[in-house]
């Protein structure tokens, strides 16, 4: 669904907003089936009063969080203008990139909308020294199909030949973020996954320097193979693992997962020519 106003259209998350419609649904069914049975006599329902019950509450937690998740999608959206895109997506604040501070624009690919299931996002706008999240995930693939034409009529709409999550370090194995690794047709681009979404480097190939596979990282028992390079005087180390964040009512864990191998990286760098 799309609205237009004054030259801006505003694409909604239509893919989400119908799962948590689904939910909410089923939520309130469960609720009213076991609510109204809790209220009978007890008597009537014997020994599993105590069990309906805890699934009616459980039945309107769940709805009431639904409820809450649906309202955020009520209200958000990606507008597209003659200036600028603003992204507001549910939980996040407000995102916003003028026309003329944008780059070029990325698509991951449906493969990989279909890979991760949306979790580390699809559809970013590039600048210089940032990024925004389009969060195409959200929308149908009509849907994605009409921001990516417009979208292309302002800036380069890229699909990256190869795209990981990394760790990116210093030379001293200092962790600077958690981020992403997209290599281009003619540049390699490293940028920050989460946080303030910052762009490390945008480095056409030409201009990398020492490139080479270092020794690999280990966390526990798991190997993380790693490579480093220097563009622009700095030396970058790219390990390619990436840590995920859980976050639940009991507090935070995390889980290391290896997401590449370096020799191939290495291989498809030098395949795109320019590499000292």
């Amino acid at each position: 669904m799309t609205m237009t106003t004054s030259a801006t259209t505003r694409y909604r998350f239509t893919s989400h907003s119908r799962r948590v419609t689904v939910i909410s649904i089923v939520s309130a069914i469960i609720l009213v089936v076991f609510g109204s049975l809790a209220l009978q006599p007890v008597v009537n329902i014997g020994p599993l009063v105590l069990v309906i019950f805890l699934l009616a509450i459980a039945a309107l937690a769940v709805l009431l969080i639904v409820l809450f998740v649906q309202f955020g999608y009520i209200r958000a959206g990606v507008w597209i203008g003659p200036d600028e895109v603003r992204v507001q997506f549910p939980l996040e604040d407000l995102q916003q990139m003028t026309w003329s501070e944008a780059h070029f624009a990325v698509n991951e690919g449906e493969e990989y909308l279909h890979f991760s299931k949306g979790r580390e996002g699809l559809g970013h706008l590039f600048s210089d020294t940032r990024y925004i999240r389009l969060h195409l995930e959200g929308m149908t693939p009509q849907q994605r199909r009409q921001v990516e034409q417009v979208l292309a009529e302002h800036v380069p709409l890229r699909q990256p030949q190869r795209f990981t999550l990394i760790t990116l370090l210093n030379t001293q194995g200092q962790i600077i973020a958690r981020g992403r690794l997209y290599l281009f047709e003619q540049e390699l681009v490293c940028a920050e996954n989460r946080g303030k979404k910052r762009v490390f480097f945008s480095a056409p190939l030409k201009d990398l320097r020492s490139v080479r596979q270092v020794d690999p990282f280990h966390i526990g028992n798991l190997e993380c193979e790693a490579f480093s390079l220097t563009y622009a005087q700095e030396t970058y180390v790219i390990m390619l693992g990436y840590e995920t964040t859980i976050a639940t009512n009991l507090g935070t864990s995390s889980r290391w997962s290896p997401t590449g191998n370096a020799q191939d990286w290495l291989d498809a760098l030098k395949a795109n020519q320019g590499i000292n």
